[in-house]
């Protein structure tokens, strides 16, 4: 049952597919690769995961063919693509999207990201993309993205990204409204109150020589 937190949050989403390299919101289009990416960046279809908190379903999507590297397997570069995507559509979710921007003239920007690649993807594979808001306060958000293969349910990459709102007139942080921040703050605890995902904070540790 879909709970009244998020039933607070925008909806604005709905199942589309990217089909031209213009669309400068699809940027594994962009790179001459047309999918059957399906997000939930523009109606109804975003979903909760398994429980009424935690996670949100954020984008599944086919590996493409071209994305399998000389290992025979996905190359890095496309595990980032696809968590690009998933968090655009995130974004949308929480009500920080392009028309976020154009009312309001504050967007967000990324200023630090660390990915984990837990098992290899082959070819053929379908992945799904389930994404978390960690925390917010007034300048910051805490993001979260798991990518699983559908195929053997399991989970093969993490991404943890720190974006600061910014005013894009001044190009400075500047604090987001209070109702934006209020509704976030409740959204990011409705989401932990499912957990906290394993693997948050990780860092890379050096081998012993």
């Amino acid at each position: 049952m879909q709970s009244a937190l998020f039933a607070t949050v925008p909806n604005v989403l709905e199942r589309g597919n990217c089909v031209t390299d213009e669309d400068p919101r699809c940027p594994i289009a962009a790179t001459g690769h047309e999918d059957n990416c399906t997000d939930w960046s523009k109606g109804p279809q975003l979903r909760r995961v398994d429980t009424e908190g935690g996670d949100l379903r954020t984008l599944e999507c086919d590996v493409d063919a071209t994305w399998i590297d000389i290992n025979d397997h996905m190359n890095a570069q496309y595990y980032g693509i696809v968590v690009y995507r998933a968090h655009a559509a995130f974004t949308d979710a929480l009500g920080l999207g392009d028309e976020y921007v154009r009312e309001t003239r504050f967007g967000k920007v990324v200023v630090q990201t660390a990915m984990t690649y837990e098992r290899e993807v082959r070819r053929g594979a379908r992945l799904a993309v389930d994404s978390t808001l960690l925390g917010v306060d007034a300048k910051r958000l805490h993001f979260f993205h798991e990518v699983r293969n559908l195929g053997d349910q399991t989970r093969v990459a993490v991404s943890e990204q720190l974006d600061l709102h910014v005013d894009l007139e001044t190009r400075r942080t500047t604090p987001m409204p209070p109702d934006v921040l209020a509704r976030l703050t409740r959204f990011a605890a409705d989401q932990r109150a499912a957990g906290r995902p394993e693997g948050v904070g990780r860092t890379i540790r050096f081998p012993r020589s």
